[in-house]
This record gives structure tokens, C-alpha cells and sequence, in this order.
């Protein structure tokens, strides 16, 4: 397609998703919560080649064993573009899940001052390699990214992202605010039901490291 065809198209889809009407609901939820973060990214997607960040945030329902969905309600959401060097999708993932997080600490220091409870942090991410290079020690092989990397994997291991896990695509809800051809279906079910789908469909991420590494 021509830049020009992709424009029209882009411009299209933003008019009938901003035209759709969507009721911000604040679902009840019971027992001890947590704050479910969703980022996402797309390298070079813009008409200027810039990236583009997306995340929502939901608070959410404790995990049950078991139970893949949980009840939750969308409390944060952004679209932005990644104002930083990006030199490989790796890089636009790793820019915006590294966001996701520092505002779902933020979001927690409020939680705590409001509820006098401390939430848990859980992220999900479509990009697989952030999850599986999380639990090894191996280094990536692009200089821009060790950072980065590095950071991931002190919060992993000091215990601030309680559970790290894989989802697919389809079910990232921050997909559709990185990219216009990906449909935003499953987010608005997401905000109109309060259910959140297949978010604990993997175990524990902890529990994965104990496994792996016991001897």
C-alpha cells in the first residue's frame, strides 16, 4: 500500500473507533487486588518512522488456581510515541513495558495510601523474548538494549514485578493503542464486561524460576 492509502486508512480507523461510544465502568472487586499492566509496542509504525508505546493498566482481581480470566477495571491507559532512539522492536517493547511498570508503581503508592494495602504488580506482554530473557543470564548482543535488560531483571529478582508473563496478541490490551490495523474488540469487552481474559492462563512466574532451577 502507498503512504498515502495507508493514511486514508489509519485516518478511517481512528474516526470509527473515536466515534464508537464506550462506558468507563468502575467494576466492584473483592478481596486483595493487583494492578495488571499491558504494554505494548510497534517499531517504525509512523508516518514519520517514529515508534509508538502504548499501555493500560487494570486493577484486578487476585489470580486463582485454576482460573485463566479474572474480574478487573481499566484505572490507566496511554498512546505515545517513543521519543527515545529505538533500534529494534526488542528496544520499543522493552521502552514501553519499562513505562507500564514505573506507573503501576505509582499507581500502587496511591492504592496504598488510599486502601492501607500493599497490591501486587503483574505484567503481560506479547513480546515473548522480555519474558524468557528475563529468567536466563545471558546478555543480549545489541549494546542498546543491555540496559535496559539489566533493569528488567532487578525488578524481576528484587520482587517489585510480582508475576511476568507471555499473552498473545490478540489478547494484549494495549495492542490496539500501538498500531490502527489491530482491532480493539477485546479491549472494549475488557472495559464494558470487567473481565479480563486468559490473563492467568501461564503459572507463576516465580514458580517457573523455582522449577527450572531446582536442583
Amino acid at each position: 500500500l502507498s503512504i498515502r492509502r495507508q493514511r486514508q486508512m489509519c485516518i478511517r480507523d481512528r474516526r470509527k473507533i473515536g466515534s464508537e461510544e464506550v462506558v468507563l465502568n468502575f467494576w466492584p472487586l473483592t478481596g486483595p487486588l493487583r494492578f495488571v499492566g499491558y504494554p505494548d509496542a510497534a517499531f517504525k509504525n509512523n508516518t514519520d518512522s517514529s515508534s509508538q508505546m502504548g499501555m493500560t493498566i487494570f486493577l484486578a482481581e487476585r489470580r486463582v488456581k485454576g482460573k485463566t480470566d479474572t474480574k478487573g477495571s481499566l484505572v490507566d491507559y496511554q498512546s505515545t510515541k517513543i521519543k527515545t532512539t529505538t533500534m529494534s522492536t526488542t528496544v520499543a517493547e522493552l521502552h514501553a513495558f519499562l513505562k507500564t511498570f514505573g506507573n503501576c508503581q505509582f499507581l500502587r503508592g496511591l492504592w496504598m495510601d488510599i486502601s492501607s494495602n500493599v497490591a501486587e504488580v503483574h505484567l503481560r506482554t506479547d513480546a515473548n523474548n522480555l519474558v524468557t530473557t528475563a529468567s536466563t543470564t545471558r546478555l543480549p548482543e545489541q549494546k542498546e538494549t543491555i540496559h535496559q535488560i539489566t533493569q528488567l531483571r532487578k525488578e524481576a529478582c528484587s520482587g517489585r514485578i510480582d508475576d511476568l508473563a507471555h499473552i498473545v496478541t490478540e489478547y494484549c490490551l494495549a495492542d490496539p493503542l500501538t498500531k490502527s490495523s489491530a482491532k480493539a474488540d477485546e479491549l472494549i469487552k475488557a472495559v464494558a464486561t470487567g473481565v479480563l481474559k486468559f490473563v492467568d492462563r501461564h503459572p507463576p512466574f516465580r514458580e517457573l524460576l523455582e522449577n527450572k532451577h531446582k536442583a
